[in-house]
């Protein structure tokens, strides 16, 4: 369900850093297929600063950022117009309007919760071209900042930073220029990592793992920048040594990614998930629980998918009660959530009615 074949992911950014659109460069204009909600952006205005994302309705983490988008569209508003633009839609060739379609069904379906402008790019692609090839950007979301002087000057994920750029931005303090190089910095570390992953995911195939930790260990001393590395020493572990992987887990949710819901929840559905391959043969599920239950916190229990691996956690620990507990809560939090994608939420109902049949077996 939320396996992150983190090293498929990792080699593959690696792998797409070719720019012609950078930091600094005038913004290219928005020829999109059609404007699907809110006042059309056919061109950037001077004076005006413009935040401008990449989604698609099938892409989960999308659906995440969206909430935060419309909190964005609404704290800075009439200071800074958020548009979502859908790129690589899956394209019907019997109905060339299909990808067009399922855009305003799913934008209609979220209604006031996607509160700014969103608008779809063309069957052919040319906006995402324009865009997200031409900065070398392969993953969605992705978000750029245009500030007044119609430039691009902030290049990334709109859940990283996004909120202290636009502050300095609407306040003309925004250093672009810094950006820019850190972002050659980054590019340039990137296109050395490359060989080195490489080699580690050779040692991998080759399963000399012990010799692809050690690699590992000597890139995560080296590329401090790139803390998701530390997730792929996490996965290798898995398949090395259960218990050394359960406890740099913990060291993990402790340090690194203590205050990251999403990235410990990751960490705990892989223990609990069963599509793990191969299967784990001790699964520490009070591991599990300890580290999804800091991610529900920092959620305050309003995430779904989080309080869903939480209570498979408990149910796999045992605890049937607490697992119940908070299916039941992740159910009703999907059923008001229409981001969410079908499939998803069809497995969370799987789940309560499985943990409900456990517990009346219980009582029997």
């Amino acid at each position: 369900m939320r396996s992150l074949f983190v090293a498929a992911t990792l080699l593959l950014a690696l792998t797409s850093w070719a720019q012609s659109l950078k930091v600094g460069d005038p913004a290219p204009a928005l020829r999109v297929a059609k404007w699907v909600k809110g006042q059309p952006v056919p061109q950037f205005e001077k004076g005006k600063v413009y935040v401008v994302e990449f989604w698609a309705t099938w892409c989960g983490p999308c659906r995440q950022t969206i909430p935060h988008l419309t909190q964005l569209a609404q704290k800075y508003k009439d200071k800074v117009t958020i548009i979502g633009v859908s790129v690589w839609e899956r394209v019907d060739e019997n109905n060339p309007n299909a990808h067009i379609q399922r855009v305003e069904k799913f934008v209609s379906d979220m209604g006031d919760k996607m509160n700014y402008v969103v608008a779809v790019d063309s069957a052919e692609g040319g906006v995402a071209k324009a865009w997200m090839e031409a900065a070398g950007q392969d993953g969605i979301p992705t978000a750029f900042v245009v500030d007044q002087q119609k430039r691009i000057v902030w290049i990334g994920h709109p859940m990283e930073n996004l909120d202290e750029v636009l502050e300095q931005v609407i306040a003309g303090k925004f250093d672009w220029k810094a950006e820019a190089e850190r972002q050659q910095r980054q590019r340039e570390q990137m296109e050395a990592i490359q060989k080195d992953f490489t080699e580690f995911m050779q040692l991998m195939q080759q399963r000399k793992y012990e010799d692809a930790l050690k690699k590992l260990d000597t890139m995560i001393a080296e590329y401090t920048e790139f803390p998701t590395l530390k997730i792929v020493r996490y996965q290798t572990l898995l398949r090395v040594d259960e218990q050394r992987a359960y406890a740099y887990a913990l060291q993990l949710a402790q340090n690194d990614f203590k205050d990251d819901a999403q990235m410990l929840n990751q960490i705990a559905w892989m223990i609990v998930d069963d599509a793990t391959n191969p299967p784990l043969k001790s699964p520490d599920y009070q591991t599990a629980i300890t580290i999804a239950r800091r991610a529900a916190e920092l959620t305050k229990e309003q995430d779904a998918s989080i309080l869903d691996t939480l209570a498979y956690a408990y149910f796999k620990h045992g605890d049937v009660q607490n697992a119940l507990k908070y299916q039941k809560v992740a159910v009703e939090l999907i059923e008001k959530d229409a981001s969410m994608d079908e499939a998803t939420k069809k497995e969370i109902r799987e789940r309560y009615e499985k943990f409900k049949k456990a517990a009346e077996g219980k009582k029997e």
